[in-house]
């Protein structure tokens, strides 16, 4: 579990396109400035939650009203491009999967449906699968996707791997429901560890000790085997072949959740030295399988990653750095890695943007349980490409999950599952009523999935202003795509100017809004992010 602006390049806008909501007409108090400009006009929609969600906002045009007194102004600078948009959504692991299957079928079909059709739902586009059991499931054991039946004590031609646990669990049954309801969702994963007979210790589950001299600190003791590096690569590409006998594309891996967690729950410590050597392998065995899937290096805090300030730190930055024996250099890792993925519990957020910039790896935010709309935006600020929530779906009691932050080896999983209790996450499912609830964020998480399309590029705009931030993105085919969100208890006046044009919207209080317009600028106009 866990800014910069340079001036404004012209880019001449010629037509305009609204964007079309879904919601009911909107309110005569959000009527605004009816005053036309010299151009088309420029449509949006906004929402505060349930009951204001995807409303459309009245209208603006380009250059109209030049001398409208605004609260805040957005400055955009569409030659000044960063990251690409990935996707925002939520894991797929067990104990989200099982609580959705305890819906009747018309409420689990109308749950999925409002989660991520970008039409009538959030759009939520983005999701993380689980390579066995995550550190949440309801019905135990704990398994892997190559556990091995008795009086077997290795496979490395990987004889028993299967993927059938993840079709009695309905984790591929709900993912072929998402693709139903949003055709362009992508998926990728994450293991928490190699199946037990590749660990040192050979245990699934993660094992502890007290680091030498403490009584608080302790150490992950299962390890990868260095003997088993390449066969776990080879378990990972079994994986994605496997996903893909079912019509499911993995488009990308992380290359291990959380290495060196000191849980109980499923983990598994992985050197830097086997980081770069696993990160090799998987590639080698990638291209050898004729897989184009990517490889996200870390899957882990801030602060694991690098902390200049701390003796403790992980620095997981080193797997770019020579290996000391000379058996790996980082320019072959570099080489290997496709993106670098983030977890937020631990350390500062601005470490994505060290990252990106330093190495010019893409960075996404793998695993997160923060449900902020502010935060999302804060962190597309900071170049994360994507924004995915963890475990977002238990019972009325917040239960039916086994975790624990426990560090017993011999810790009573039964006792774990009838009391540990996560409320409040984005989906609640009544058990007795069977039917289902949302958060309010969800509709505002909305504003940002529902209306940009992985691939979208990121530009440099503005910092927030009298309580309004912002993110403002530009697609392949020239379409502009503005997130404003609104902090403060009345409406804000904002003027967006950029790209040649400006015009004043009015943001609800409280709300995020989304505005969309178009340009057809030149070929080659701006310089595209990497």
């Amino acid at each position: 579990m866990g800014r910069s602006l340079t001036a404004i390049t012209a880019v001449a806008v010629t037509t305009l396109t609204a964007l079309l909501g879904t919601g009911p007409v909107a309110h005569a108090d959000r009527a605004g400035s009816r005053s036309t400009g010299d151009g088309p006009v420029v449509s949006g929609t906004y929402s505060t939650g349930a009951t204001q969600a995807w409303q459309p906002l009245s209208k603006a045009w380009t250059g109209g009203d030049p001398g409208r007194s605004v609260d805040a102004t957005v400055t955009v600078d569409a030659g000044a491009t960063r990251q690409r948009y990935t996707g925002i959504g939520f894991s797929l692991d067990e104990t989200s999967v099982s609580n959705l299957w305890k819906l009747t079928p018309a409420e689990r079909e109308r749950a999925v449906r409002l989660l991520v059709d970008p039409r009538h739902g959030a759009g939520l586009d983005r999701f993380r699968l689980t390579i066995g059991s995550p550190d949440v499931i309801e019905h135990l054991p704990f398994w892997s996707e190559d556990d091995l039946p008795a009086g077997v004590t290795e496979d490395f031609g990987l004889k028993y791997f299967s993927v059938q646990r993840d079709i009695d669990l309905h984790i591929i049954d709900t993912i072929k429901l998402i693709q139903r309801y949003n055709p362009k969702a992508t998926f990728f994963a994450s293991a928490w560890s190699a199946p037990a007979w590749m660990k040192t210790n050979d245990r699934f589950t993660g094992e502890v000790a007290l680091k030498p001299g403490s009584t608080t600190d302790y150490y992950q003791v299962g390890k990868l085997r260095d003997d088993c590096i390449d066969a776990f690569a080879r378990y990972y590409v079994k994986f994605v072949q496997a996903y893909a006998r079912h019509g499911i594309r993995v488009d990308a891996l992380t290359l291990l959740n959380e290495p060196g967690m000191d849980v109980v729950y499923p983990a598994m410590d992985i050197s830097i030295a086997q980081q770069q050597k696993l990160a090799l392998a998987i590639k080698r065995e990638f291209r050898a399988a004729r897989l184009n899937s990517q490889l996200y290096v870390h899957d882990f805090n801030f602060w694991d990653w690098k902390d200049p300030n701390s003796t403790a730190t992980k620095n997981y930055y080193r797997i770019f750095e020579d290996a000391p024996d000379g058996s790996v250099s980082g320019r072959q890792v570099r080489d290997a890695a496709d993106a670098i993925a983030f977890h937020p519990y631990w350390g500062d957020p601005q470490v994505m943007r060290e990252a990106y910039e330093q190495t010019g790896k893409p960075v996404q935010l793998t695993e997160t349980s923060d449900l902020s709309p502010s935060t999302i935006l804060d962190n597309f600020r900071l170049d994360a490409g994507s924004y995915i929530l963890w475990a977002q779906t238990t019972d009325q009691d917040g239960g039916t999950l086994h975790w624990t932050p426990s560090r017993d080896n011999n810790i009573d999983w039964d006792k774990v599952g009838a009391t540990t209790k996560w409320p409040d996450r984005l989906v609640t499912v009544n058990t007795v009523t069977k039917d289902f609830t949302v958060r309010d964020e969800l509709y505002k998480i909305g504003q940002f999935s529902k209306y940009l399309s992985p691939g979208d590029v990121r530009l440099e705009s503005s910092a927030a202003q009298n309580g309004v931030s912002n993110v403002v993105y530009r697609s392949g085919t020239g379409t502009y795509v503005a997130v404003l969100g609104n902090s403060a208890t009345t409406d804000r006046t904002v003027r967006i100017d950029g790209a040649g044009r400006s015009f004043a919207v009015t943001v609800p209080a409280g709300s995020f809004a989304t505005y969309r317009w178009k340009s057809h600028a030149p070929a080659g106009s701006a310089t595209q992010a990497p």
